[in-house]
């Protein structure tokens, strides 16, 4: 087939509902008043599709593809301990993947600007399952199902200093196939104060998971899970460091299944969000997608 230039448009948008389901996180939300895209949150080049499973090992999956060159023209927002820090994201999209979220912090050396993540991380926040899945686990079960924004609050004793703060949506839709999806993004920010805390348990990225990690490698449709491990270590949360282990079960009321935060009018919704009939069982044996999933990678 040869595709002409009068053609390239129809092309596009027969592609666009195919990659709709993938998002990236472009503002940031400091006490309720979001950012402009990417002004504090460093630009990746691969847009808003996917990092999967099998490139978790690259030094890439600190901040996302070709980030770093982005960061010395990105900003730093200046927040007090205490604050409540959210991400949104681009587009108008919701967070239709089934699958956990994590939030890390690492602080920088020096400038955040000129720091490139491969320092220590430590988890401050992370949102699981917000309903009982002894009967079976559902999509809709996720806290972060359909929801455009998360948020944390800065634990009071964060030590000043310059930051990167990492947020990541694992989607575990495709995990069935190996294809576990991760969409992530680090903002900089600068703690004032004078907060005396140790926060941890400290991990590297890459490192912090392994391919073979039941967590981020489960498949959630067959046999249906009745539990489910948060991956990564324990959420520090001021004080010292807590254990390493992580978290079984997050329920309706836990403090991780926060509610999103208030922002400023959302920009016009440029993209088309679908969700792809699934197939029969058997299909799901036989390799094939679930609904949900993403077709052009």
């Amino acid at each position: 087939m040869i595709f002409t230039p009068a053609a390239l448009p129809l092309l596009v948008s027969t592609l666009l509902p195919l990659a709709s389901g993938h998002y990236v996180f472009s503002k940031m939300i400091v006490d309720g008043d979001a950012t402009k895209d990417f002004e504090y949150i460093r630009q990746n080049t691969n847009g808003y599709m996917p990092t999967l499973l099998s490139e978790i090992t690259a030094d890439s999956f600190r901040c996302n593809q070709g980030s770093d060159a982005s960061a010395a023209k990105t900003g730093v927002y200046t927040v007090s301990p205490g604050a409540e820090i959210g991400f949104q994201l681009a587009y108008g999209a919701t967070m239709k993947h089934p699958g956990p979220l994590q939030i890390y912090m690492s602080k920088a050396p020096g400038s955040v600007t000129a720091y490139d993540g491969s320092g220590d991380w430590f988890k401050v926040y992370e949102m699981g399952l917000c309903k009982d899945i002894s009967g079976g686990l559902a999509d809709t079960d996720w806290c972060t199902w359909d929801k455009d924004t998360v948020s944390f609050t800065l634990p009071a004793d964060t030590p000043p200093g310059e930051y990167l703060v990492r947020v990541e949506h694992i989607g575990l839709h495709r995990a069935f196939s190996g294809n576990t999806e991760f969409y992530f993004t680090c903002g900089q920010i600068k703690v004032t104060g004078s907060g005396s805390g140790s926060p941890g348990p400290m991990v590297s990225i890459p490192g912090v998971y392994q391919q073979t990690d039941e967590n981020v490698n489960l498949n959630i449709y067959y046999p249906k899970p009745t539990s489910y491990s948060l991956p990564g270590p324990a959420v520090w949360k001021g004080g010292s460091s807590g254990s390493s282990a992580g978290k079984p079960l997050a329920s309706a009321d836990d403090s991780t299944a926060a509610a999103p935060v208030a922002s400023k009018p959302k920009p016009p919704v440029t993209t088309t969000l679908v969700k792809l009939p699934g197939p029969a069982p058997s299909d799901i044996a036989s390799g094939h997608e679930r609904q949900g999933a993403c077709h052009a990678h």
